[in-house]
């Protein structure tokens, strides 16, 4: 598999969790793939001392990826997420086919 992967993990607030569900559903998604980003993968975390969610946010080439996460409207989207949730943080990884963390 060829790209990168965006890993963005985070806590989201549970008294806000239907205005968060809306805000990632109808503005943050559309919002990332008009940045370059593909979503590949949402996982919840049910339990354990881990980050509640798990966002993959795909990109074919590094260059992107750099593009994106410099931009205005990354900064913009990403401080509207930080009114959501906590314990915010991002990982650039090279794709692999499998899960990666």
């Amino acid at each position: 598999m060829e790209g990168y992967k965006v890993l963005v993990t985070y806590n989201f607030l549970t008294h806000r969790e239907t205005e968060y569900r809306r805000f990632i559903i109808q503005q943050w998604i559309p919002a990332m793939q008009s940045l370059g980003f593909e979503p590949s993968e949402v996982l919840h975390t049910q339990w354990g001392k881990y980050p509640t969610r798990l966002v993959i946010l795909y990109a074919p080439t590094l260059d992107a990826v750099q593009r994106a996460m410099e931009s205005d409207d990354w900064d913009n989207w990403h401080r509207q997420l930080r009114g959501f949730v906590t314990n915010l943080h991002y990982r650039v990884v090279k794709a692999q086919p499998w899960l990666q963390f």
